[in-house]
């Protein structure tokens, strides 16, 4: 298989890169390179925070072109795919950066989430193991967990994770949307209507509303 330029391009950086900190440090000028680096990546961020994508997408380029890539540049590049409409794309990078950083909690929930969206839920909760058997789990996991198991049909241990994370997020509006979802799923049709109620009135997330406003119509 023809590799993609994109990642034949990450990996020349990476070897590279005690070159480029020469060549960095020998063009430095008052500013540190560390600090222009950083105010460039917070720039790309700003960009696609704004939706204007393809300005992010030139941006994020530039700099894993110039300062090789990392976790937040290779999972915003994802990001971006994403949205430009390229699922395929966006996944390819998330797995590759994934094989980069493993240790990466960000690449790893991501990667899962978008596996999930890809009805392979599978395939998520194996790209999620590791991170199980932490004795601490980070924001997110306990949503994404609940997520995987509800699309198998393990309803209570979905209501476990569930539970959990809305006792330290009781106003998250994707909780109180899953939560009622996994009611509905469970035949607790006022339940999930007072869930989805209370996700409308906290969500600022307009795809979210939407589909929550679907839900309630059923």
């Amino acid at each position: 298989m023809r590799e993609h330029p994109f990642f034949r391009n990450i990996r020349t950086r990476l070897s590279s890169g005690f070159l480029l900190l020469l060549s960095l440090s020998a063009c430095a000028t008052l500013d540190s390179p560390a600090d222009k680096r950083m105010a460039l990546v917070h720039r790309s961020r700003i960009l696609l925070d704004a939706g204007q994508v393809a300005s992010a997408r030139r941006l994020t380029e530039e700099l894993i072109a110039r300062y090789g890539p990392s976790p937040f540049l290779l999972n915003q590049m994802a990001v971006i795919r994403d949205r430009e409409g390229r699922p395929d794309m966006a996944l390819r990078i998330l797995i590759h950066a994934h094989r980069l950083y493993p240790n990466s909690t960000v690449l790893t929930l991501n990667l899962a989430d978008m596996e999930l969206v890809r009805h392979d839920p599978q395939g998520a909760r194996e790209t999620l193991r590791p991170i199980l058997d932490r004795k601490e789990w980070p924001n997110g996991f306990r949503t994404l967990m609940s997520r995987i198991d509800l699309d198998s049909g393990n309803l209570a241990e979905a209501h476990l994770f569930l539970h959990e994370a809305l006792v330290r997020h009781p106003d998250n509006p994707l909780l109180l949307a899953t939560m009622g979802l996994l009611h509905s799923r469970m035949g607790l049709r006022k339940k999930a209507r007072e869930d989805f109620r209370k996700a409308m009135a906290r969500s600022d997330n307009p795809r979210l509303k939407s589909r929550i406003l679907t839900l309630l119509a059923n």
